[in-house]
C-alpha cells in the first residue's frame, strides 16, 4: 500500500493508506503561504520553494523537516538554481524583478528588474544569462548575470509563461498562454525565429535532458504536446488528466510526470510509446512537480495544504 507521512512544523508523523508506493509530505512552518515554484538542490536532500503569499522562499531539509525562510521580493512565483546550486534566482511577479539569493549564507544579495508580471525563469547552461518571461509586454527579458541587468527584451506571443533552454544553450522555447503557441528564440541573435501551434492555454514546458523532445502542458485541452526540438515539429498530443499545469521529466528522458490540478492526480507519460501508462491518485490538488535527487520520488506541491508531498515511484 502507498502511505504518506506529513511533518507539521517541526516533525509529526501520520501514516495513511494510499496506492502502490510510500509517500510523505512536509508542511511549511508558519509564514510559508501559497507555495509555487520548487527546485531540488544538487547533491543535497533539500528543496527550495517559492512562497507567493508570504514573499519568501523556504529552504527545506527533506530528511529532518528543518526549514529556513529567506525574504525576497513581492509575489515570488518561479525559481531556478545556478549549476552548482549555490545561488537561487527567484521571479517576483508583483515587484517585477528577480531576487538573487545566496543559499549558502541564506540571504538575498540583490534584485534585478524585469518586465511587468514576470512568470517563469531559466538559466543558460554556462550560467551567464537568465531568461524571464513577462506578461507585460509580451516578451522575454535577457539578463546578463555579470552585469546584473536586463540587456534586451525579446518579443514573444501573447502571455508568455513557461520557458526552457536547450542543453547546448542555443535556443529558448517559450510557451505563450493566450496565443496557444510556442516561441522559438535563437539565443545567438536574441530574436524569435518561429512560432509553433500547440494545444489550448499552454502553461508549462520541460525538455528531456538529451534536448531532443519538449513536453508542453496544455491546461484547457487537458493534454501535453510533444515537440521534436531539432525539426521543430509537433510529434504527438497526449490526453492526460483534468486541468494539467506542470510537468517534470525523468533524468533518462523516458518519463514525464504531469500534475492534474482538477483531477487531483499525476499522469505518468511514457515518452517512447507516447501514452499515459499510469495515473497516481493524490487526493489533493497538485501544483508544481520535481524529481527527487535520486529520481526515486516525485515531489509535488500541495497548494491547498501548503505542503510538499513526496511519492515513491515504482
Amino acid at each position: 500500500m502507498q502511505r504518506y507521512v506529513r511533518l507539521w512544523g517541526v516533525i509529526a508523523l501520520l501514516l495513511v493508506g494510499l496506492n502502490h508506493a510510500e509517500a510523505f509530505a512536509l508542511a511549511f512552518p508558519s509564514g510559508g503561504r501559497s507555495p509555487w515554484g520548487m527546485a531540488v538542490i544538487p547533491g543535497q536532500q533539500s528543496v527550495v520553494v517559492a512562497n507567493t503569499a508570504s514573499n519568501e522562499i523556504a529552504l527545506i531539509d527533506l530528511a529532518s523537516g528543518a526549514t529556513t525562510r529567506i525574504a525576497v521580493g513581492q509575489g515570488p512565483k518561479s525559481l531556478v538554481l545556478s549549476g552548482d546550486g549555490s545561488t537561487c534566482y527567484v521571479v517576483n511577479s508583483q515587484s517585477n524583478d528577480v531576487s538573487v539569493v545566496d543559499l549558502s549564507n541564506r540571504v538575498e544579495r540583490e534584485r534585478i528588474a524585469t518586465g511587468e508580471l514576470p512568470q517563469d525563469v531559466a538559466i543558460t547552461p554556462d550560467n551567464r544569462f537568465l531568461l524571464v518571461t513577462n506578461w507585460v509586454p509580451n516578451s522575454v527579458s535577457l539578463i546578463d548575470l555579470d552585469q546584473k541587468a536586463e540587456i534586451r527584451k525579446i518579443p514573444t506571443g501573447l502571455s508568455p509563461s513557461g520557458i526552457a533552454i536547450t542543453p547546448e544553450g542555443t535556443r529558448a522555447l517559450v510557451v505563450n498562454y493566450d496565443s496557444n503557441d510556442v516561441s522559438v528564440i535563437d539565443l545567438s541573435t536574441g530574436k524569435e525565429m518561429k512560432r509553433i501551434r500547440v494545444g489550448e492555454k499552454p502553461w508549462d514546458i520541460a525538455l528531456t535532458p538529451q534536448g531532443n523532445c519538449a513536453v508542453i502542458v496544455n491546461t484547457r485541452s487537458n493534454s501535453v504536446s510533444l515537440l521534436h526540438v531539432d525539426t521543430l515539429q509537433i510529434i504527438g498530443e497526449i490526453t492526460v488528466g483534468e486541468w494539467p499545469w506542470y510537468v517534470a521529466i525523468s533524468p533518462d528522458g523516458a518519463w514525464a510526470y504531469v500534475t492534474n490540478n482538477a483531477g487531483r492526480s499525476v499522469s505518468v507519460v511514457d515518452l517512447t510509446s507516447k501514452k499515459v501508462v499510469k495515473t497516481i491518485d493524490l487526493g489533493f490538488k497538485p501544483w508544481t512537480v520535481a524529481l527527487s535527487q535520486d529520481a526515486t520520488q516525485i515531489l509535488v506541491v500541495n497548494n491547498d495544504e501548503e505542503s510538499i508531498v513526496a511519492v515513491n515511484l515504482d
